[in-house]
């Protein structure tokens, strides 16, 4: 026990040492989301046009699904399931994939299968789960196997289509149900139906009933025959199981049902008239009178609420030691299993199952997180709290906008190539790669990872190093970035922040003359403007335009100013730098615009006037 437990502390701590830092975990997601929207778009050959539709999707179906024992990859699966049963491009709801994932797991039919089936006989996917779940109640109340009974509904679901069942799903599980019981082939009846649907076939069969005697029910009526065959399939299969257990007896040697003599060869001359396997009829007479037996047994003088209360306690019994039926029930106080008799079965205890059966769960979800053992289900729980923060993070619209809008910018980019400009695809490269870069700022900004301040400047070097670039692309390869900037940016219509953002940089790369402003004529610009400029206006300047700093404007006081010039003495400037290398003049000009320099410069006009013709040394 105590090893046990010491596993369970274990498996606990890799799981919660597993979740990470928060942050990691929702860029995983992200990735994750995006991946298996990926997914989706290719079974849907839908030209990425839904992406964000699909991501959205992945994002809200996560939580759902890992709760249920599933993992992220079981969210497009499903939803592809969904797709192909219903021949349609439908993205289903988070309901419907945790619903029919859950029913996947609990009864092992895949979601493609029970959509098909279910679409087939006219029920819509969202319906699929309310019909389940009915009929998964109506056989547990027969205390019978769910997972058994409905793998039978599933595979003779066609049968709604060729008779006429009253309670539409209901019906077909009932019969379903009455043939486990009573280990009856459903398809058996539908062969037996075919041939009493119509006048001469009903006619023929009733006769060869009562000629063997087995006018049971109503098996010699050829006009119950036919109605039954059309419009009540289930009461045709009790007929029939009814017409069997008579040839039946109880061995008190061995505590066995065997088939008597007369029944030997009444049977098989039932199998030559209906059509029904021999084996299959024997088996179920058996069946039958086991199930008779336990029945017959009861206490009459108990309560039963529904028909169906009576066969759940009957099917609850099994035989025990001196051929006596016995039912377990769990002493709520002691917490003991006890063995009672099922002739002894007292009302109180009867109330005690029932509260069992009430107490079950309805869902299909429920009904799968009841499977998960201890240590799974504490792990599902865990992952299942943290994917609902961190997918819902991950779709968050404004994430998702920028990833899709990334991924259409990339897409404008590449089909704006002018094929007959060999550079084109070193454009082409170089571009998704700066647009690549962008998207991350924008995943890492929206998920906190890095600050707004961090975001602007990486953003404007990114926006640089583009600039860089196609300087570097010569005449012909700039002609051809413009072309396909200029091209991509009318592509690009959507309102994310990363599709804003290339639209901005776009109008600043077309300049007004039409030609892309290089890295190295903006640098040539700013700094012929700043050399006009007076120290105050380098170091004081706020929001005024190098116009209107120039003209000496102050757009903050509204007042004119005149230029002032500054003379000092001589200054001597070292700047070491390493044997055998050498400053360009892009590091000069970065180093004479650095603050700690301009800094440096006022400072020398504070000194005394005594010392106005000084000179100073700035080692840098």
């Amino acid at each position: 026990m105590a090893d046990n437990l010491n596993e369970s502390y274990d498996n606990l701590k890799k799981t919660i040492e597993g979740l990470g830092s928060p942050i990691d975990r929702i860029l995983e997601s992200i990735e994750d989301m995006a991946n298996e929207a990926d997914k989706l778009n290719a079974a849907f050959v839908a030209g990425r046009v839904r992406l964000d539709e699909m991501n959205d999707a992945v994002a809200k179906s996560a939580a759902g699904i890992i709760r249920l024992g599933g993992d992220i990859g079981d969210i497009s699966s499903t939803i592809i399931g969904i797709a192909d049963g219903s021949r349609r491009s439908v993205i289903a709801t988070e309901d419907q994939v945790t619903k029919l994932y859950a029913a996947y797991k609990v009864l092992g039919i895949e979601s493609e299968t029970l959509v098909e089936n279910f679409a087939e006989v006219g029920i819509e996917t969202s319906q699929i789960g309310t019909n389940l779940e009915h009929s998964i109640e109506y056989i547990q109340s027969l205390g019978l196997n769910a997972k058994t009974v409905m793998g039978d509904v599933n595979r003779n679901m066609s049968l709604m289509n060729r008779f006429n069942f009253a309670d539409g799903v209901g019906g077909l599980t009932k019969m379903a149900a009455q043939a486990s019981m009573l280990r009856f082939d459903m398809s058996a009846t539908k062969d037996f139906a075919e041939k009493v649907i119509d006048p001469e076939g009903a006619i023929s069969m009733a006769s060869a009933f009562q000629r063997l005697g087995l006018s049971v029910g109503q098996l010699g009526d050829p006009f119950a025959l036919m109605n039954d065959s059309i419009n009540d399939p289930g009461a045709l299969q009790d007929s029939l199981i009814k017409a069997t257990k008579q040839f039946t007896q109880f061995d008190e040697k061995t505590k066995t049902f065997k088939i008597n003599p007369q029944g030997i060869l009444t049977l098989r001359e039932m199998a030559k008239e209906t059509g029904i396997n021999y084996d299959q009829l024997t088996k179920t007479a058996l069946a039958a009178a086991d199930l008779d037996k336990r029945l017959s047994v009861i206490n009459p003088q108990l309560n039963f609420e529904k028909p169906e209360d009576k066969e759940f306690l009957a099917n609850m019994a099994t035989m025990g030691e001196g051929g006596e039926y016995v039912v377990n029930l769990k002493n709520d106080k002691t917490g003991d299993i006890n063995k009672i008799k099922l002739s002894e079965i007292t009302n109180e205890e009867l109330a005690a199952l029932r509260k069992q059966q009430a107490e079950a769960p309805k869902t299909l979800e429920d009904i799968q997180t009841k499977q998960l053992n201890v240590q799974e289900n504490i792990n599902r729980t865990i992952s299942s709290n943290v994917a609902k923060g961190t997918f819902g993070i991950a779709g968050a619209s404004v994430i998702r906008g920028n990833y899709t809008g990334a991924d259409r910018i990339s897409r404008a980019v590449s089909s704006s190539v002018d094929k007959a400009v060999p550079e084109s695809a070193a454009i082409i490269e170089k571009v998704n790669d700066s647009i690549e870069k962008m998207s991350a700022l924008f995943l890492a900004k929206d998920s906190n990872k890095i600050s707004a301040e961090d975001f602007s400047k990486k953003l404007a070097s990114l926006e640089d190093t583009i600039l860089k670039d196609a300087n570097s692309l010569g005449e012909k390869g700039m002609e051809a970035f413009k072309d396909i900037i200029a091209e991509s940016s009318k592509k690009v219509t959507g309102s994310s922040g990363i599709e804003k953002e290339f639209r901005s940089l776009s109008q600043e790369i077309l300049s007004a003359t039409g030609k892309p402003v290089t890295a190295t004529e903006h640098l040539k610009k700013k700094a012929e403007e700043e050399k006009s400029l007076s120290y105050a206006d380098i170091i004081g300047r706020k929001s005024e335009s190098p116009k209107e700093k120039a003209a000496g404007l102050s757009t903050s006081s509204g007042t004119s100013t005149s230029k002032t010039k500054v003379e000092f003495g001589e200054f001597k400037i070292v700047i070491d730098t390493p044997p055998g290398t050498t400053l360009t003049q892009q590091q000069l000009n970065a180093i004479f615009n650095n603050d700690k320099f301009k800094q440096y410069v006022v400072s020398l006009t504070n000194q005394s006037s005594t010392e106005n013709k000084g000179s100073g040394v700035v080692t840098y």
